[in-house]
């Protein structure tokens, strides 16, 4: 069993942002959402998509995905899958950057990201009482 450490913190394969990770087709999100974004964002593809997710499970905003960003290696590892983001690294884009992309997944975007979330089941997991919650 392979462990993973982010910002030299070792993972818990329980938190709820991992265990959602594994409840994502991400290779179908792969293959299907880079075509839809601007060609000089294609390789963020995972980042835009997980930051929507988070927005839509726990109702945050796209300020607080960013804001929360430096704070939860969880909510790093989730939209990125790479577990050698550091916690001090500025979250990737601007706010403006991913309100775009963002805006550019709706419709066919949106519909391939439901497609994908494979075990609805670990969706129960994901919702905290609240957004506050999310560390």
């Amino acid at each position: 069993m392979q462990k993973l450490y982010i910002g030299g913190r070792m993972l818990d394969k329980n938190h709820r942002f991992y265990r959602l990770s594994g409840a994502i087709d991400w290779r179908l999100l792969e293959d299907e959402i880079t075509g839809l974004l601007h060609h000089q964002h294609q390789e963020q593809w995972r980042l835009v998509s997980g930051s929507i997710y988070l927005k839509s499970f726990y109702d945050l905003s796209t300020e607080e995905v960013i804001e929360r960003w430096s704070e939860c290696p969880y909510l790093r590892f989730f939209c990125t899958g790479d577990t050698r983001v550091e916690p001090t690294r500025n979250f990737p884009l601007s706010l403006e950057e991913l309100e775009q992309l963002s805006l550019e997944l709706e419709g066919q975007g949106y519909a391939v990201m439901i497609k994908a979330l494979n075990d609805f089941r670990l969706l129960d997991v994901s919702q905290p009482e609240s957004s506050s919650m999310i560390h």
